[in-house]
């Protein structure tokens, strides 16, 4: 079997690269082994415009969230599911001086910083001393179940190998590569944070973090929208093989030193104190999460052919952003295989030219 290009993990970088190669018609395969504790099967699926304490417009929003908004519409088109859903988040004030915040910041982003009206329906649902905003339009997608469905069109298109990527396995040349019996011009991993061990990256400044969530049961409180008060709640309607709008995903940390991947019971008993001083209504964990994200030091991606290895590739580094960056920096990828064209200065690689010179 040969292939023009190997992609190395089926992440939300690797399917988006995918995606964006099999709409030119482009030959391609996928190598990876499912793992549901990735960064991208656990994730909330939330694309927000505005991020922080202090309400800043995450980096390119006005670019990323109508490119989104696109792409995970052609995406849903090709699997026949609807991929994505455009929705707000409801904001809840912790405190007075985040209402002041709010209220102040309004007038600079008023695109996505909103008053929010009605908020006496809320009062059967959550303590909200402080009051309320309105950060929209965000979009809110089902990262795992989107993986999933991408996967088995894969399979169903002999475009995919379910197994662990074996390094030893990989030959280099100076113009192909081969993997097994399969014989590629290139090879791109998109495989998270297994990237940072791999000899061609292992240079490059990785600064993985590790998230947690709780996955809960919330009888009667209406998934029609992201609510926000330190953590999230986000409507996370499949857990478990089975469907329900009273599903919610509750975080998420940001922790840059951790001594594993794996839940924990402190995670766990914070955030179930916080929600029992937010919700007024009952709820029941259904199960806890964690995953370490590929962020990196500058908080930008890594996107682009190695500058001293040129059949060797790298889409990573997304840390929270991965659904919307990686649809965008995916696309870019895809465009410079096929067509040459270039990458944005602050994703290439090459501007590690000097760092990962062998």
């Amino acid at each position: 079997m040969d292939a023009d290009t190997l992609i190395v993990g089926q992440g939300l970088c690797g399917t988006w690269l995918s995606f964006w190669l099999q709409q030119a018609g482009h030959s391609f395969l996928v190598i990876d082994a499912f793992a549901e504790n990735s960064a991208s099967q656990v994730a909330s699926g939330v694309i927000n415009p505005v991020t922080g304490r202090v309400l800043a417009k995450t980096w390119m929003a006005d670019n990323l969230l109508p490119f989104a908004r696109d792409a995970y519409r052609r995406l849903g088109n090709v699997l026949g599911v609807q991929a994505a859903t455009e929705t707000d988040i409801l904001h809840c004030f912790p405190s007075r001086q985040m209402q002041e915040t709010f209220a102040r910041k309004q007038p600079e982003l008023p695109a996505y910083l909103h008053p929010a009206t009605g908020t006496d329906r809320w009062n059967d649902y959550f303590y909200q001393e402080h009051g309320w905003g309105v950060i929209g339009p965000a979009l809110l997608l089902q990262p795992g179940t989107l993986l999933q469905h991408w996967r088995q069109y894969l399979l169903a298109e002999n475009r995919l190998l379910p197994e662990v990527f074996d390094e030893q396995a990989l030959v280099m040349n100076d113009d192909y590569v081969r993997y097994r019996n399969v014989i590629a011009r290139r090879i791109i991993f998109c495989d998270g944070i297994s990237a940072m061990d791999r000899p061609y990256f292992n240079r490059l400044p990785f600064s993985p973090n590790k998230g947690e969530a709780l996955l809960l049961e919330v009888e009667t409180l209406p998934a029609e929208r992201i609510y926000k008060k330190g953590i999230s709640l986000v409507p996370f309607r499949h857990i478990h093989g089975s469907d329900s709008d009273r599903y919610f995903w509750a975080g998420s940390t940001y922790e840059n030193r951790f001594a594993d991947p794996w839940p924990t019971a402190l995670f766990r008993e914070r955030t179930e104190m916080q929600l029992k001083q937010w919700l007024k209504m009952p709820f029941r964990v259904l199960d806890q999460v964690a995953a370490v994200r590929p962020a990196t030091v500058e908080r930008r991606p890594f996107v682009g052919m190695h500058p001293w290895f040129p059949c060797v590739g790298l889409l990573n580094g997304m840390g929270t952003k991965g659904c919307s960056l990686a649809p965008w920096f995916g696309r870019q990828l895809a465009d410079h295989i096929l067509h040459g064209e270039s990458i944005q200065p602050e994703a290439s690689l090459a501007r590690f030219s000097r760092l990962l010179q062998p």
